[in-house]
């Protein structure tokens, strides 16, 4: 097992939080950030104003595990951290799992509790709620040490997150993250489009067409109808 280690966090580029990227070499991300900004500049204000919602850097940090600071660096073409080695995956999975300790609170159940502030697992809720020994969280989150890959998985399944959350790099956090998203402005714009042609029911091939956040979607979709209607 191997001491953790933190991950770079060099930053440049531009305005944090803006979705047009600085130029860069193509790492997968890059070409991403550039769709995204070129979708968001069809959109209407009020649309665009509801999709900064979803591109909030505190937001994709707790979705991502990527600090705000340095989310709002890789929007500004900061170059992603895509090592894919030993050392730097094992130190990865420390990390995160360290930042869902931080992040993903217990929050008092019972009446009796219900004013107390939420705060990070104990050690012996994290060994019973992921069901592994209190000896192996010691190790992960005491001393940094690494843990097998299913100690791992049940970490995440205990803290609520999908498998892959302590392993994806930085760029297969982001494009998780963004993919859909993309997808997503694509489908509502040419619901938007259908509808200024007297369409009036579309229908999403699949439950996953709609599934980053629906309902921040559903406010973009109507933005753009509404748009659309002043146009006419």
């Amino acid at each position: 097992m191997n001491d953790a280690a933190d991950e770079p966090a060099a930053v440049k580029g531009d305005e944090p939080g803006s979705t047009e990227p600085v130029p860069a070499e193509d790492d997968g991300l890059a070409p991403l950030l550039s769709e995204l900004h070129e979708v968001a500049q069809g959109l209407p204000q009020a649309a665009q104003e509801k999709l900064q919602l979803l591109l909030d850097p505190e937001k994709i940090s707790y979705a991502k595990g990527i600090e705000p600071d340095r989310v709002s660096a890789l929007f500004g073409g900061a170059v992603p951290d895509g090592d894919d080695s030993k050392e730097a995956a094992q130190a990865r999975i420390i990390q995160r799992l360290l930042f869902l300790r931080k992040t993903r609170l217990k929050t008092p159940m019972t009446r009796r509790l219900s004013g107390r502030t939420p705060r990070p697992y104990t050690l012996g809720e994290i060994a019973r709620g992921a069901k592994i020994s209190k000896q192996i969280v010691h190790y992960v989150f005491t001393e940094g040490r690494l843990t097998s890959p299913e100690n791992v998985a049940s970490l995440e399944r205990h803290f609520g997150v999908l498998p892959g959350f302590c392993s994806h790099t930085e760029i297969e956090a982001l494009k998780a993250y963004l993919e859909p998203i993309v997808q997503n402005l694509k489908f509502l714009t040419k619901v938007a489009e259908a509808y200024g042609h007297g369409v009036t029911k579309v229908a999403a091939r699949s439950a996953d067409d709609l599934s980053q956040d629906p309902d921040a979607m559903d406010e973009i979709l109507t933005a753009v109808i509404a748009a659309r209607k002043k146009r006419r």
